[in-house]
């Protein structure tokens, strides 16, 4: 067995990332992400699937003949734990509370709902007027300081007020 066949064999038995989508048409476009121009239809994705599986062997030949590096597959990308430490103000704490208590659920389960709703999922839903109200506007703060600091809670100085020294040259 010559070495190109081999390193097609081999390169046909790596996990590369396949996207199937279907056109307007209503037929199935297969793809392989890592194999740039490699692509097939068919009529259904198991046809699409065989055809794709072809033009993989071929693409494939094509880069071992005219001595063409082959692009790996995408290494998997490992999933984050799901769990973080967010801070919130005290306010909304307490209004996701209440929401929590009034829907029976757990502060987490209620904040990974709204999450994942946010995010595009539909995980929880409740009809509008079902959620307890919450006031619109908020009344302005006083005008003063700045704000704290991060270090010890000492008022920021407000940059507006601070003069500048001349520099000497």
């Amino acid at each position: 067995m010559n070495e190109s066949v081999k390193n097609v064999a081999y390169y046909m038995t790596l996990p590369y990332t396949t996207v199937l989508r279907r056109d307007e048409d209503d037929d199935v476009i297969a793809r392989i992400e890592e194999l740039p121009g490699c692509v097939a239809h068919g009529s259904d994705e198991a046809k699409a699937i065989k055809n794709l599986r072809e033009m993989q062997r071929l693409w494939l030949e094509e880069c071992a003949e005219n001595g063409h590096d082959v692009p790996v597959p995408a290494p998997e990308s490992v999933l984050p734990s799901g769990k973080w430490v967010q801070r919130v103000p005290r306010s909304l704490h307490q209004r996701l509370v209440q929401m929590a208590r009034h829907e029976n659920v757990s502060l987490n389960q209620l904040v990974t709902s709204l999450l994942s709703q946010a995010a595009g999922g539909s995980v929880w839903e409740k009809p509008a007027g079902s959620l307890p109200e919450r006031p619109l506007a908020r009344k302005a703060a006083p005008p003063g300081p700045v704000g704290l600091s991060r270090k010890n809670g000492e008022r920021r100085k407000d940059p507006s007020r601070t003069i500048a020294s001349p520099v000497k040259t």
